[in-house]
C-alpha cells in the first residue's frame, strides 16, 4: 500500500494540448481598392505562389509607368548638364587665367580690365548655375525613384500570395471594395505544429532534463520556450510550448503530453 502511494505521489501529471499550426497569419489590405480576384477555391489548399487576392492596381501601374518616363528624361538631362558643366568649367578657367594675366598690365585701360573681369565673373556664375541645376536634377531623380519604390511596394501588396501556407479562409469576393485594414485572408504554416501547455512550478523545475511523452510514447522533443513568469490567464501556471516538425494527422486534435 505504501509503495502504491509513493508511485502515485511521483506520477507525472497528464496534460492535453491542442495541436495548433506553428503560425497563423491574418492578412489585411495595405491599400484601398476594388477586389478584382479572390480565389476562394484555394481554401483548404496550400498556396503555390500564385495570386490569391488581387486588388485593383491599374492606376498605380499607370503612375509608375509615367514616373519611369520622367526618371529616364531626368537622367538624360543630368547627363547633358554634366557635359555642359565640364565645358563651362574649362571656359571659366580660361577666362580667369586671362584676367590674372592682364589685371596688373599698365597697357590695359581700366575699362578693358573691367570688361575682362565681367566676362570672367559671368563665366563663373554660369558654371555655378549649371552646378545648381545638377544638384536640383539629382534631387528630382532621388524623389522620383522614391515615388517609384512606393508604387512598386503598393502594387506588390495589392497582389496577395500565400506560398507554402495553408489557406484557411478567403474573406473577400470579387467586386468588394476594401480599405486599409480589411481582412483579406487567413493562412497557416502547417509545416510545423505547436503544443501549448500550462505547467505547475514543480513541473518547470529542472524541465530541461525531463523527457516529453506524447500519447504515452517517449519522444526526443524539447520545449521551444518556457516562460518564467506566470500566464496572465492561467495565473498560477507557466506557459510552455513544444514544436513538432511535419506533424502527421489532423490539426486541432488533442494530444496527451507527459513530462517525466
Amino acid at each position: 500500500m505504501v509503495a502504491f502511494l509513493g508511485m502515485a505521489l511521483w506520477a507525472a501529471p497528464e496534460h492535453y494540448a491542442k495541436l495548433q499550426p506553428y503560425e497563423t497569419y491574418v492578412i489585411k489590405a495595405a491599400a484601398a481598392g476594388q477586389v478584382l480576384q479572390a480565389r476562394d477555391e484555394m481554401e483548404g489548399r496550400t498556396g503555390t505562389g500564385a495570386v490569391v487576392v488581387q486588388i485593383d492596381d491599374r492606376v498605380d501601374r499607370s503612375q509608375k509607368a509615367a514616373l519611369e518616363v520622367t526618371l529616364k528624361a531626368l537622367r538624360q538631362t543630368l547627363k547633358i548638364t554634366e557635359a555642359m558643366e565640364k565645358n563651362q568649367e574649362k571656359v571659366a578657367e580660361r577666362d580667369r587665367r586671362y584676367y590674372e594675366r592682364v589685371k596688373n598690365l599698365k597697357t590695359k585701360s581700366r575699362t578693358e580690365k573691367d570688361r575682362i573681369f565681367s566676362k570672367m565673373a559671368a563665366s563663373e556664375n554660369q558654371l555655378l548655375s549649371l552646378e545648381e541645376k545638377m544638384a536640383t536634377l539629382k534631387r528630382q531623380i532621388a524623389d522620383t525613384k522614391a515615388q517609384i519604390f512606393q508604387l512598386e511596394d503598393r502594387i506588390g501588396k495589392k497582389a496577395v500570395r500565400a506560398k507554402g501556407l495553408y489557406i484557411y479562409k478567403v474573406a473577400v469576393r470579387p467586386g468588394d471594395y476594401v480599405n486599409p485594414g480589411t481582412l483579406l485572408l487567413k493562412a497557416m504554416d502547417l509545416r510545423k505544429g505547436r503544443l501549448v501547455l500550462y505547467l505547475d512550478p514543480e513541473e518547470v523545475e529542472g524541465i530541461e532534463k525531463k523527457k516529453i511523452y506524447l500519447n504515452g510514447k517517449p519522444t526526443g522533443l524539447k520545449f521551444e520556450k518556457v516562460l518564467k513568469v506566470t500566464d496572465e490567464t492561467h495565473i498560477s501556471s507557466y506557459r510552455a510550448e513544444i514544436v513538432l516538425d511535419h506533424p502527421e494527422g489532423l490539426f486541432s486534435r488533442l494530444l496527451k503530453v507527459e513530462i517525466r
